[in-house]
């Protein structure tokens, strides 16, 4: 008995002209006696908008996935979206590839596609672009300790100043590996702002001491740069590689314009 094996492959609905190519090497590569069905399904529900890819291979498989695999390799299979699923919504066989040019338009098609493609729609109507969040330029490392008084009113100031900030209360949520997060963190940095405090140097509280020390290393082989504000941390305690910086004083709170503009000047360097 020859078997059925489907492949269902999620696209984006707001770019679906880019699966073209895709579509039209399928329907080139394999007949209709190996391909059954080769087509698209579309959910244009608001709220949910999705376009997928289904395939439907008759017999042995591995030809087509080596075929994938060999022109295709970003494809993967969605493996949990099952035949019942797909027939629910709007479901197109393509015959041949010039139904896939009639088909599959950046305009919108009554019954088929209803919204035109992003790039198309967000010209035409640019008040429903989308708030694009900003990228965390500036990676603030401190003490815990200090977080409510220092570094909790230096991060809401350079945020008022449209500086994008990284801060481990707000990139690492309960579950996640710190590890990880905080070195993620400093690999998207530009800028490494470090709070000197006694606390900082607090030898129960190594994280302060360990993120320095790995700006540090990424300093030496990238373009990032780094900043430091003195909280009320005597010189002697300054470990010997940060004083080579000039660092800007805290001075209760005092010292936030100028950190904020010698954050800019580094960033425009």
């Amino acid at each position: 008995m020859t078997k059925d094996f489907w492949y269902v492959f999620k696209c984006d609905y707001g770019a679906r002209t880019q699966e073209k190519p895709f579509i039209k090497a399928i329907l080139n590569a394999f007949d209709k006696d190996n391909a059954t069905h080769v087509g698209i399904a579309i959910n244009n529900n608001p709220y949910c908008l999705e376009f997928y890819v289904s395939v439907n291979i008759q017999g042995d498989p591995i030809h087509f996935e080596k075929w994938l695999k060999s022109n295709f390799p970003e494809k993967s299979r969605r493996v949990n979206i099952f035949l019942q699923n797909m027939f629910t919504g709007n479901v197109i066989t393509f015959v041949d590839e010039s139904m896939v040019d009639i088909i599959i338009t950046e305009e919108s098609m009554d019954k088929v596609f209803i919204l035109p493609e992003r790039e198309l729609f967000e010209t035409a109507k640019p008040q429903y672009k989308p708030m694009f969040k900003n990228d965390s330029r500036v990676f603030i490392s401190h003490s815990s300790k200090d977080k409510e008084k220092i570094v909790n009113p230096i991060n809401a100031y350079l945020q008022a100043n449209n500086i994008g900030t990284w801060l481990d209360s707000y990139e690492i949520d309960y579950g996640e590996n710190i590890y990880l997060k905080v070195n993620e963190g400093i690999d998207n940095s530009e800028l490494g702002l470090f709070i000197l405090t006694d606390n900082f140097f607090d030898s129960s509280s190594g994280w302060p001491i360990t993120e320095f020390s790995a700006f540090f290393m990424e300093l030496m082989k990238s373009s990032k740069k780094v900043l430091l504000v003195n909280a009320g941390v005597d010189d002697s305690k300054i470990h010997t590689l940060m004083k080579v910086y000039k660092y800007i004083m805290w001075d209760n709170g005092n010292g936030l314009p100028e950190i904020a503009n010698a954050i800019n000047r580094q960033l425009k360097a």
